[in-house]
């Protein structure tokens, strides 16, 4: 039996995505979501057996993504260790055995890629981030602040994850402490303001230049 005919309920095309609900969820086993993962035409996620398909991502998402990577790579531009990747680069989550994609990745070191099913590397997973930023809309915004903050605790590697907000001047933070199970969550909400990035600050005025809300 095919990946079309166990999961019906999920559009292939860009096209049929943009005609369906903003979130749609189909049960799946890891294996049909590899393979589904490969016909679709945009970002899937896999979290809790299901595959899960959030609303396609608006032109203020983004360049405000693009900003933020124009800024990371900037800032660490200076230490060979440090990579940052787009959406395209999914995560997996050993702990969970979730698969998502975050707006913005960043690897300390060599990529930890994941091993598939068959035995083969999946060079577009890593699993071993140090840095993941989510820009939050209104329809992502719960779930992202939810199930995904959840999930991305339980990756080892992991020092901190930024929330933006695309709709005011807003960036959350929650950084691990020397105690792996304990977050130190910060918020910042003026463009006079900066963040702390790895150690690093970043002003919010960088982030959101030439971003109008």
């Amino acid at each position: 039996m095919t990946t079309l005919a166990l999961l019906p309920q999920l559009p292939l095309t860009l096209t049929e995505r943009s005609l369906a609900p903003e979130v749609i969820r189909a049960a799946a086993t890891f294996e049909e979501y590899l393979a589904f993962a490969e016909q679709c035409e945009y970002n899937v996620e896999y979290i809790n057996g299901e595959i899960i398909s959030m609303s396609q991502a608006s032109l203020p998402h983004e360049l405000l993504v693009g900003r933020i990577i124009y800024t990371l790579i900037n800032l660490f531009d200076n230490d060979d260790q440090l990579t940052v990747f787009s959406s395209n680069i999914k995560l997996f989550i050993e702990a969970t055995g979730d698969s998502v994609n975050a707006d913005v990745t960043m690897v300390q070191g060599a990529p930890d890629y994941l091993r598939l099913p068959s035995g083969n590397l999946s060079t577009a997973t890593v699993k071993n981030p140090v840095l993941i930023v989510e820009v939050l809309s209104g329809s992502t915004m719960a779930f992202d602040l939810g199930d995904k903050l959840d999930i991305y605790k339980q990756i080892p590697s992991l020092q901190q994850v930024l929330f933006v907000s695309q709709h005011k001047p807003w960036v959350s933070s929650y950084a691990r402490t020397p105690n792996p199970t304990e977050w130190l969550n910060t918020s910042v909400h003026a463009l006079t303001e900066s963040i702390t990035v790895l150690d690093n600050t970043v002003a919010l005025a960088d982030l959101y230049k030439k971003f109008t809300f």
